[in-house]
Protein backbone atom coordinates (compact mmCIF):
# COMPACT_ATOMS: atom_id res chain seq x y z
CA UNK A 1 0.00 0.00 0.00
CA UNK A 2 1.08 3.30 -0.96
CA UNK A 3 1.91 5.77 2.30
CA UNK A 4 1.44 9.03 2.51
CA UNK A 5 3.07 11.00 5.35
CA UNK A 6 2.05 10.10 8.54
CA UNK A 7 0.77 13.01 10.77
CA UNK A 8 1.34 12.12 14.55
CA UNK A 9 0.30 14.08 17.85
CA UNK A 10 2.86 13.72 20.18
CA UNK A 11 2.17 14.60 24.16
CA UNK A 12 5.20 14.45 26.07
CA UNK A 13 5.41 16.66 29.46
CA UNK A 14 9.44 16.37 30.28
CA UNK A 15 10.89 18.49 27.11
CA UNK A 16 14.39 16.26 27.42
CA UNK A 17 12.02 13.34 26.41
CA UNK A 18 9.91 15.30 23.88
CA UNK A 19 13.70 16.76 22.23
CA UNK A 20 14.72 13.01 22.25
CA UNK A 21 11.74 12.18 20.29
CA UNK A 22 11.72 14.67 18.07
CA UNK A 23 15.19 13.88 16.94
CA UNK A 24 14.27 10.09 15.86
CA UNK A 25 11.00 11.66 14.56
CA UNK A 26 13.07 14.06 12.07
CA UNK A 27 15.09 11.14 10.46
CA UNK A 28 12.15 9.19 9.91
CA UNK A 29 11.67 8.16 6.16
CA UNK A 30 9.05 5.41 5.55
CA UNK A 31 6.83 6.68 6.09
CA UNK A 32 7.82 9.90 7.07
CA UNK A 33 6.29 11.48 10.21
CA UNK A 34 5.21 14.59 10.70
CA UNK A 35 4.45 15.80 14.31
CA UNK A 36 2.99 18.19 16.04
CA UNK A 37 4.11 18.31 19.94
CA UNK A 38 1.92 19.65 22.99
CA UNK A 39 3.55 19.02 27.03
CA UNK A 40 -0.17 18.84 28.36
CA UNK A 41 -3.65 16.90 28.00
CA UNK A 42 -5.38 20.07 27.44
CA UNK A 43 -2.99 21.44 24.66
CA UNK A 44 -3.26 17.80 23.32
CA UNK A 45 -7.28 17.95 23.41
CA UNK A 46 -6.87 21.40 21.65
CA UNK A 47 -5.23 19.88 18.94
CA UNK A 48 -7.24 17.75 18.39
CA UNK A 49 -10.15 19.65 17.27
CA UNK A 50 -7.50 21.62 14.45
CA UNK A 51 -7.15 18.88 12.44
CA UNK A 52 -6.45 15.63 11.36
CA UNK A 53 -4.20 13.01 13.03
CA UNK A 54 -3.01 9.33 12.11
CA UNK A 55 -2.39 8.38 15.35
CA UNK A 56 -0.51 9.79 19.29
CA UNK A 57 1.72 9.19 21.12
CA UNK A 58 1.89 9.87 24.96
CA UNK A 59 3.29 10.08 28.33
CA UNK A 60 0.48 8.72 30.98
CA UNK A 61 2.00 11.21 33.32
CA UNK A 62 1.52 15.03 32.13
CA UNK A 63 1.39 18.06 34.17
CA UNK A 64 -2.65 18.44 34.34
CA UNK A 65 -3.46 14.39 34.13
CA UNK A 66 -1.83 11.25 35.35
CA UNK A 67 -1.99 7.20 35.02
CA UNK A 68 -4.71 5.70 32.40
CA UNK A 69 -6.78 8.70 32.91
CA UNK A 70 -4.87 10.78 30.23
CA UNK A 71 -5.68 8.07 28.27
CA UNK A 72 -9.27 7.72 28.49
CA UNK A 73 -9.61 11.53 28.07
CA UNK A 74 -7.69 11.58 24.95
CA UNK A 75 -9.59 8.81 23.36
CA UNK A 76 -12.56 11.23 24.25
CA UNK A 77 -11.19 13.72 22.40
CA UNK A 78 -10.50 11.01 19.04
CA UNK A 79 -11.75 7.59 19.78
CA UNK A 80 -11.00 6.63 16.53
CA UNK A 81 -7.32 7.35 16.66
CA UNK A 82 -4.37 4.61 17.33
CA UNK A 83 -3.28 5.44 20.60
CA UNK A 84 0.53 4.62 21.35
CA UNK A 85 1.16 4.26 25.09
CA UNK A 86 5.07 6.03 25.83
CA UNK A 87 6.71 4.82 29.02
CA UNK A 88 10.29 4.77 31.24
CA UNK A 89 10.06 1.09 31.73
CA UNK A 90 8.37 -2.11 30.90
CA UNK A 91 5.68 -2.46 33.64
CA UNK A 92 3.17 -5.55 32.55
CA UNK A 93 0.32 -4.31 34.98
CA UNK A 94 0.34 -0.65 33.22
CA UNK A 95 0.42 -2.31 29.43
CA UNK A 96 -2.29 -4.21 30.20
CA UNK A 97 -4.54 -1.35 31.74
CA UNK A 98 -3.61 0.57 28.77
CA UNK A 99 -4.38 -2.28 26.20
CA UNK A 100 -7.92 -2.66 28.06
CA UNK A 101 -7.99 1.01 27.75
CA UNK A 102 -8.07 0.99 24.17
CA UNK A 103 -4.02 1.88 23.46
CA UNK A 104 -2.71 0.04 20.06
CA UNK A 105 0.88 -0.27 21.35
CA UNK A 106 3.26 0.38 24.16
CA UNK A 107 6.98 2.08 23.72
CA UNK A 108 9.56 2.04 26.42
CA UNK A 109 11.44 5.78 25.73
CA UNK A 110 14.72 4.72 24.61
CA UNK A 111 14.40 1.06 23.57
CA UNK A 112 13.54 1.87 19.67
CA UNK A 113 14.87 4.03 16.93
CA UNK A 114 13.58 6.02 13.42
CA UNK A 115 13.04 2.56 12.05
CA UNK A 116 11.59 0.81 14.79
CA UNK A 117 9.64 3.95 15.92
CA UNK A 118 7.83 4.45 12.35
CA UNK A 119 7.10 0.77 11.97
CA UNK A 120 5.63 0.80 15.61
CA UNK A 121 3.28 3.43 14.63
CA UNK A 122 2.05 1.71 11.17
CA UNK A 123 1.53 -1.04 12.99
CA UNK A 124 -0.67 0.40 15.29
CA UNK A 125 -2.65 2.12 12.53
CA UNK A 126 -3.21 -0.65 11.07
CA UNK A 127 -4.49 -2.26 13.94
CA UNK A 128 -6.96 0.33 14.98
CA UNK A 129 -8.31 0.27 11.21
CA UNK A 130 -8.83 -3.52 11.62
CA UNK A 131 -10.84 -2.54 14.86
CA UNK A 132 -12.68 -0.22 13.25
CA UNK A 133 -13.48 -2.39 10.34
CA UNK A 134 -14.97 -5.35 12.55
CA UNK A 135 -16.87 -3.12 14.75
CA UNK A 136 -18.41 -1.20 11.79
CA UNK A 137 -19.13 -4.57 10.22
CA UNK A 138 -20.84 -5.50 12.99
CA UNK A 139 -23.17 -2.06 13.19
CA UNK A 140 -23.98 -2.78 9.05
CA UNK A 141 -24.66 -6.27 9.34
CA UNK A 142 -27.54 -5.33 12.66
CA UNK A 143 -28.80 -2.85 10.68
CA UNK A 144 -29.29 -4.57 7.73
CA UNK A 145 -30.93 -7.58 9.35
CA UNK A 146 -32.97 -5.19 11.23
CA UNK A 147 -34.34 -3.16 8.54
CA UNK A 148 -34.79 -5.40 5.58
CA UNK A 149 -36.61 -7.76 8.21
CA UNK A 150 -38.90 -4.61 8.83
CA UNK A 151 -39.92 -4.06 5.14
CA UNK A 152 -40.15 -7.49 4.62
CA UNK A 153 -42.81 -7.57 7.66
CA UNK A 154 -44.18 -4.61 5.57
CA UNK A 155 -44.30 -6.06 2.44
CA UNK A 156 -46.14 -9.41 3.47
CA UNK A 157 -48.47 -7.72 5.52
CA UNK A 158 -49.34 -4.79 2.67
CA UNK A 159 -49.81 -8.25 0.21
CA UNK A 160 -52.09 -9.94 2.81
CA UNK A 161 -54.56 -6.47 3.06
CA UNK A 162 -54.03 -6.12 -0.82
CA UNK A 163 -55.85 -9.72 -1.36
CA UNK A 164 -58.78 -8.98 0.94
CA UNK A 165 -59.56 -5.35 0.11
CA UNK A 166 -58.05 -4.76 -3.24
CA UNK A 167 -57.09 -1.70 -2.39
CA UNK A 168 -54.14 -0.44 -4.35
CA UNK A 169 -52.51 1.66 -2.01
CA UNK A 170 -51.53 -1.76 0.20
CA UNK A 171 -49.45 -2.32 -3.14
CA UNK A 172 -47.97 0.74 -3.02
CA UNK A 173 -46.62 0.28 0.74
CA UNK A 174 -45.55 -2.95 0.14
CA UNK A 175 -43.41 -1.74 -3.23
CA UNK A 176 -42.10 1.49 -0.65
CA UNK A 177 -40.66 -1.55 1.29
CA UNK A 178 -39.16 -3.07 -1.48
CA UNK A 179 -37.72 -0.08 -2.67
CA UNK A 180 -36.43 0.54 0.74
CA UNK A 181 -34.35 -3.17 0.88
CA UNK A 182 -32.88 -2.42 -2.82
CA UNK A 183 -31.23 0.89 -0.88
CA UNK A 184 -29.87 -1.07 1.58
CA UNK A 185 -28.57 -3.51 -0.39
CA UNK A 186 -26.69 -0.83 -2.86
CA UNK A 187 -25.50 0.78 0.39
CA UNK A 188 -24.09 -3.21 1.57
CA UNK A 189 -22.00 -2.12 -1.59
CA UNK A 190 -20.46 1.13 -0.54
CA UNK A 191 -20.05 -0.48 2.86
CA UNK A 192 -17.58 -2.98 1.36
CA UNK A 193 -15.16 0.04 0.39
CA UNK A 194 -15.43 1.02 3.74
CA UNK A 195 -13.52 -2.68 5.34
CA UNK A 196 -11.93 -3.33 2.50
CA UNK A 197 -9.87 -0.71 0.98
CA UNK A 198 -8.39 -0.67 -2.11
CA UNK A 199 -4.89 1.15 -2.55
CA UNK A 200 -4.21 4.89 -1.55
CA UNK A 201 -2.91 7.08 -3.88
CA UNK A 202 -3.17 10.61 -5.02
CA UNK A 203 -6.62 11.62 -6.54
CA UNK A 204 -7.68 14.83 -8.58
CA UNK A 205 -10.45 15.80 -6.08
CA UNK A 206 -11.90 18.06 -8.79
CA UNK A 207 -11.89 15.71 -11.54
CA UNK A 208 -13.89 13.01 -8.98
CA UNK A 209 -16.29 15.42 -8.62
CA UNK A 210 -17.17 16.83 -11.80
CA UNK A 211 -17.44 12.88 -12.42
CA UNK A 212 -19.72 12.27 -9.51
CA UNK A 213 -22.14 15.74 -10.62
CA UNK A 214 -22.26 14.72 -14.36
CA UNK A 215 -24.86 12.16 -13.64
CA UNK A 216 -27.49 14.72 -12.48
CA UNK A 217 -29.87 16.89 -14.50
CA UNK A 218 -27.86 19.91 -14.91
CA UNK A 219 -31.76 21.30 -15.59
CA UNK A 220 -33.09 20.66 -11.85
CA UNK A 221 -29.86 20.68 -10.22
CA UNK A 222 -26.97 23.82 -10.68
CA UNK A 223 -23.78 23.16 -9.50
CA UNK A 224 -20.95 25.36 -9.49
CA UNK A 225 -17.18 24.11 -8.56
CA UNK A 226 -14.11 26.57 -7.67
CA UNK A 227 -10.32 25.57 -7.27
CA UNK A 228 -8.59 22.13 -7.20
CA UNK A 229 -6.42 20.16 -5.21
CA UNK A 230 -5.11 16.59 -5.02
CA UNK A 231 -6.29 14.22 -2.34
CA UNK A 232 -4.48 10.75 -0.79
CA UNK A 233 -7.20 8.67 -0.58
CA UNK A 234 -8.79 5.26 -2.70
CA UNK A 235 -11.50 5.48 -4.80
CA UNK A 236 -14.34 5.09 -1.79
CA UNK A 237 -13.52 8.78 -1.99
CA UNK A 238 -16.17 8.56 -4.21
CA UNK A 239 -19.01 7.64 -2.11
CA UNK A 240 -18.04 10.23 -0.08
CA UNK A 241 -18.55 12.94 -2.67
CA UNK A 242 -21.66 10.79 -3.83
CA UNK A 243 -23.63 10.37 -0.33
CA UNK A 244 -22.74 14.06 0.76
CA UNK A 245 -24.28 15.51 -2.89
CA UNK A 246 -27.15 13.08 -2.18
CA UNK A 247 -27.75 14.19 1.26
CA UNK A 248 -27.94 17.78 0.25
CA UNK A 249 -30.35 17.24 -2.66
CA UNK A 250 -32.42 14.34 -1.14
CA UNK A 251 -32.73 15.79 2.59
CA UNK A 252 -32.35 19.96 2.04
CA UNK A 253 -34.24 20.27 -1.01
CA UNK A 254 -31.67 22.28 -2.68
CA UNK A 255 -31.47 23.02 -6.30
CA UNK A 256 -28.53 24.71 -5.43
CA UNK A 257 -25.05 22.70 -4.75
CA UNK A 258 -21.45 25.06 -4.38
CA UNK A 259 -18.45 23.35 -4.11
CA UNK A 260 -15.12 24.62 -3.53
CA UNK A 261 -11.20 22.74 -2.86
CA UNK A 262 -8.37 25.15 -1.27
CA UNK A 263 -5.33 24.44 0.22
CA UNK A 264 -5.97 24.64 4.39
CA UNK A 265 -4.08 27.52 5.24
CA UNK A 266 -2.94 27.20 8.37
CA UNK A 267 -1.27 23.76 7.13
CA UNK A 268 -0.29 23.05 3.40
CA UNK A 269 0.00 19.08 3.81
CA UNK A 270 -3.86 19.64 3.78
CA UNK A 271 -6.60 20.70 1.40
CA UNK A 272 -10.35 21.82 2.60
CA UNK A 273 -12.74 20.97 0.25
CA UNK A 274 -16.58 22.19 1.30
CA UNK A 275 -20.38 21.69 -0.17
CA UNK A 276 -22.70 24.39 0.64
CA UNK A 277 -26.20 23.80 -0.49
CA UNK A 278 -29.41 26.13 0.13
CA UNK A 279 -32.05 23.91 1.53
CA UNK A 280 -33.84 23.89 4.70
CA UNK A 281 -30.51 23.37 7.06
CA UNK A 282 -29.69 20.90 9.46
CA UNK A 283 -31.11 22.06 13.45
CA UNK A 284 -28.17 22.53 15.73
CA UNK A 285 -30.18 19.32 18.03
CA UNK A 286 -29.58 16.50 15.58
CA UNK A 287 -26.32 18.03 13.85
CA UNK A 288 -23.82 15.82 16.28
CA UNK A 289 -25.98 12.45 15.65
CA UNK A 290 -26.13 12.89 11.33
CA UNK A 291 -23.27 10.50 11.13
CA UNK A 292 -23.91 8.06 13.75
CA UNK A 293 -24.89 4.57 12.39
CA UNK A 294 -28.40 4.37 11.54
CA UNK A 295 -29.52 7.94 12.32
CA UNK A 296 -32.68 8.85 10.68
CA UNK A 297 -34.37 12.14 10.22
CA UNK A 298 -37.61 13.65 8.90
CA UNK A 299 -39.86 11.94 6.06
CA UNK A 300 -36.83 12.21 3.81
CA UNK A 301 -34.76 9.54 6.01
CA UNK A 302 -33.87 6.58 4.71
CA UNK A 303 -31.32 3.72 5.25
CA UNK A 304 -29.60 5.98 7.75
CA UNK A 305 -26.30 4.43 6.64
CA UNK A 306 -24.98 7.42 3.80
CA UNK A 307 -23.38 9.99 6.59
CA UNK A 308 -22.34 6.73 8.45
CA UNK A 309 -20.28 5.70 5.40
CA UNK A 310 -19.22 9.19 4.72
CA UNK A 311 -17.74 9.42 8.34
CA UNK A 312 -16.17 5.86 8.62
CA UNK A 313 -14.22 6.08 5.24
CA UNK A 314 -12.69 9.52 6.08
CA UNK A 315 -11.69 8.37 9.34
CA UNK A 316 -9.89 5.50 7.38
CA UNK A 317 -8.29 8.61 5.76
CA UNK A 318 -7.23 10.47 8.48
CA UNK A 319 -9.56 12.80 7.44
CA UNK A 320 -12.36 14.93 9.35
CA UNK A 321 -15.87 15.98 8.13
CA UNK A 322 -18.03 18.83 10.05
CA UNK A 323 -21.00 20.58 9.38
CA UNK A 324 -21.15 24.46 9.34
CA UNK A 325 -24.53 26.92 8.42
CA UNK A 326 -24.77 28.61 5.34
CA UNK A 327 -25.53 32.06 4.91
CA UNK A 328 -28.29 33.09 4.22
CA UNK A 329 -29.57 29.46 4.26
CA UNK A 330 -28.56 25.96 4.08
CA UNK A 331 -25.62 24.26 5.15
CA UNK A 332 -22.19 23.54 4.43
CA UNK A 333 -20.29 19.60 4.78
CA UNK A 334 -16.42 20.60 5.41
CA UNK A 335 -13.93 17.91 4.93
CA UNK A 336 -10.66 18.63 6.12
CA UNK A 337 -7.98 15.17 4.03
CA UNK A 338 -4.50 15.13 3.38
CA UNK A 339 -3.35 16.55 0.61
CA UNK A 340 -1.92 14.08 -2.23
Amino acid sequence: MKQSDLRILVAIGRPERQASLANLIKKSVHPKLRAIYVDSLASARSQLETGPFDAVLLELELPDSKGIETLVKIQEKAPRLAMIVLADEIDDATMDTASNAGAQNYLVLGHYDDFSLSKVILCSIEKKNMEEMNKTLKVVNSILRHDILNNFTVISGSLEIYKMKKDEKFLASAMNGVERSIDLIRKMKEVEKVISPNEMKKMNVRALIDDVIAKYPRDKIHFTIEGEGMAFADDALISVVENIINNAIIHSGTDVVKVSIQPLPSDPGLIEIRFADQGVGIPSEIRSKIFQEGFRYGKSGQSGLGLYIVKKVLERYGATILVEDNKPKGSVFVIIIKAG
